[in-house]
C-alpha cells in the first residue's frame, strides 16, 4: 500500500494565505479545513467543533465548494441560505435538518439516515443536526461534512492534525489533463486473465538469512514447493506443497512436509482453508511428553472458513469489501480514466490532510500517466519517489499492444529495508522479494483452463470458523457441511 503523500508545505496558496492580514486563518479554529488540497482561510468567523460536528460559516464553505458569492442568498425573512451552481439551488434554514435542492441533484439522505441518488429534479436530504446563527458573529452555521456529502464530494475526518478534508472529485478531474493510452492498452493484455478460467502453476521458495545456534553452528531455513492455482474474476482455487527444512552447517535438515489448500468466492468474499501435515504430526507424537507420556498430537481433518468482507467491513467500515469487488469489475469494462475516477471517489483510498484525493491523483499520474513514461526500445518505464520508496512500472509493447510488464519497489529506510522485483511477460510470471534477512522466489505459469475454480470445501467437509479457533471458542462438535 502506498504510504501517505506529502504536499509542498510552502505553496502559492498558503503564502497568499498568510500574507492577507485581514483574515482569520482556518487553524484559528476548532479545526482547519482542506476543499481540493488546498487550505481554507476564514475572514470573519472560525471553524467550530459543536455537538459532535464540524460547523463552517455558511457563506465561506459554499464559496469553497465552487459557488459564486452572488450566486449565494440570505433570506433574512425565513433565515434561509440558498446556493445554486450548474443549474442546482440547495438550501438550509436555521433550526431546520432539512435541506432542499432543485435541478439536477448529488445524493439524497433520508429521515431515518438512509442514503441513495435523488435523481435528477431535486429532492430533500435530513441531517442529524441543524444549521444555527452564531450570537457572537451573527454568522449563519452548517454541518459542513454532512452538507458537502449531500453534494456528492467526499468527506473525511485527519484527528490528528484536527482537519476537515472535502473533496470535489469531479472538479479537481475537470482540471486534469493527463491522458492514459499505455493503461488503456495495459488493461486490454491484463483482462484475458480474468476473463475466463486460467490455471497457473509454478514453484516457490523462501530462504532466511544465515544465522546462528546457540553452539554457533549456522542454519539457513529454508520453505519451498510448488503450487497449482485456478482462477477467474470472481474465484479463486489454490493448492500448495510446502516442505520445510534448510541447512546445518552445509548439511540438510530432514523436511517437513504440508499441504495447504484454499478457495474463495470473491463475490461473497469467503475463504476457505484446509490444512494437513503427516510429518508434523508424527514430529510432534514423538517429541511432545507430559510426565513422561507422549501426547498425541494430530491436525483436525477439517476446513477453516474466513469471511473477508467482514474482515474488510470491521477494519474499514460498511460496504468497503463492495467497493473493492465493484472498482474489480469497472476494470474489466472500462477505459482506465473511468477506472481511476471511480477509484478517486471510492471509500477505498482513506483521505488525510496530506493524503487528499488531487494528491493521490498527482501520485497515480506520476506513475500511469502518458507523459511520466520514458521510452527505451519496446519498453515504457515510469518513476515514482516518495517517503523513502522507489517504484519504476515498466511496460513491455510489442507494436501498439502491451505484451508485459514490470513492477521494482525499494525502500530507503534502513529498519524496513526492501526489495521487490515482479515480472510477467507473456503467459509467465516471476517474482523476487528481498526483506527483514528473508529472500522469496517465485515462478507461475498462466494457461486457459476448461474447469472453474471450485469455491467451497468439498461436500460432507466439517468446517470451522477461523476466528473462532483462533480464539478457542470452536464448538466440541462442529457439524459436517451439507452434501
Amino acid at each position: 500500500a502506498m504510504k501517505k503523500i506529502l504536499r509542498p508545505i510552502l505553496c502559492g496558496g498558503v503564502l497568499a494565505a498568510l500574507l492577507c492580514t485581514p483574515s482569520l486563518a482556518a487553524e484559528q479554529g476548532d479545526f482547519s479545513l482542506l476543499v481540493n488540497g488546498e487550505p481554507v482561510t476564514f475572514t470573519d468567523a472560525a471553524p467550530v467543533l459543536k455537538d459532535g460536528r464540524s460547523f463552517l460559516p455558511a457563506v465561506t464553505t459554499f464559496q469553497a465548494l465552487g459557488f459564486a458569492q452572488e450566486d449565494i442568498v440570505w433570506d433574512g425573512e425565513t433565515q434561509t441560505v440558498t446556493a445554486s451552481k450548474d443549474g442546482a439551488a440547495i438550501s438550509l434554514t436555521v433550526g431546520d435538518s432539512a435541506v432542499t435542492w432543485t435541478g439536477p441533484s448529488w445524493s439524497q439522505t433520508s429521515e431515518d439516515g438512509t442514503s441513495g441518488s435523488a435523481g435528477g429534479s431535486g429532492g430533500i436530504a435530513y441531517l442529524d443536526t441543524a444549521p444555527y446563527i452564531d450570537p457572537a458573529t451573527n454568522r449563519t452555521y452548517i454541518p459542513v461534512g454532512l452538507v458537502a456529502d449531500i453534494l456528492g464530494c467526499r468527506v473525511a475526518w485527519d484527528g490528528e492534525t484536527s482537519t476537515v478534508i472535502i473533496d470535489d472529485v469531479d472538479a479537481i478531474l475537470a482540471e486534469n489533463t493527463e491522458t492514459y493510452e499505455l493503461m488503456d492498452q495495459y488493461l486490454d493484455y491484463a483482462r484475458k486473465y480474468s476473463q475466463g478460467n486460467y490455471q497457473v502453476e509454478g514453484s516457490y521458495l523462501l530462504t532466511s538469512a544465515p544465522g546462528e545456534m546457540e553452539s554457533g553452528a549456522e542454519i539457513i531455513h529454508t520453505v519451498g514447493g510448488g503450487y497449482s492455482m485456478v482462477t477467474n474474476q470472481t474465484a479463486m482455487q489454490f493448492a500448495m506443497d510446502m516442505s520445510i527444512g534448510g541447512t546445518i552447517m552445509g548439511a540438510p535438515i530432514s523436511p517437513i512436509d504440508m499441504n495447504l489448500d484454499m478457495r474463495a468466492d470473491l463475490d461473497t468474499g469467503m475463504l476457505y482453508l484446509y490444512f494437513q501435515s503427516e510429518d508434523l504430526e508424527y514430529l510432534m507424537n514423538n517429541n511432545v511428553q507430559i510426565n513422561g507420556e507422549t501426547i498425541e498430537f494430530q491436525i483436525p481433518d477439517q476446513w477453516y472458513s474466513l469471511d473477508m468482507k467482514a474482515v474488510y467491513d470491521e477494519a474499514y467500515g460498511p460496504g468497503f469489501y463492495e467497493e473493492l469487488i465493484a472498482l474489480s469489475a469497472v476494470s474489466q469494462e472500462a477505459a482506465f480514466a473511468q477506472t481511476l475516477e471511480e477509484l478517486l471517489k471510492s471509500d477505498t483510498l482513506i483521505l488525510t490532510s496530506t493524503a487528499t484525493t488531487s494528491d493521490y491523483l498527482e501520485a497515480l499520474n506520476q506513475l500511469l500517466g502518458d507523459s511520466h513514461f520514458q521510452k527505451s526500445g519496446s519498453t515504457y518505464t515510469s518513476t515514482l519517489e516518495q517517503d523513502g520508496v522507489t517504484i519504476l512500472f515498466h511496460l513491455c509493447t510489442s507494436g501498439s499492444q502491451v505484451n508485459g510488464y514490470g513492477l521494482e519497489m525499494t525502500t530507503a529506510d534502513p529498519e524496513a529495508q526492501m526489495t521487490m522485483t515482479m515480472e510477467m511477460k507473456g503467459d509467465d510470471m516471476s517474482l523476487l522479494l528481498e526483506m527483514a534477512g528473508m529472500t522469496m522466489e517465485m515462478d507461475g505459469v498462466y494457461r486457459p483452463s476448461s474447469a472453474a475454480p471450485e469455491t467451497e470445501p468439498p461436500a460432507g467437509a466439517t468446517v470451522v470458523d477461523l476466528m473462532d479457533a483462533l480464539t478457542g471458542a470452536i464448538d466440541p462438535a462442529p457439524e459436517p457441511a451439507a452434501a
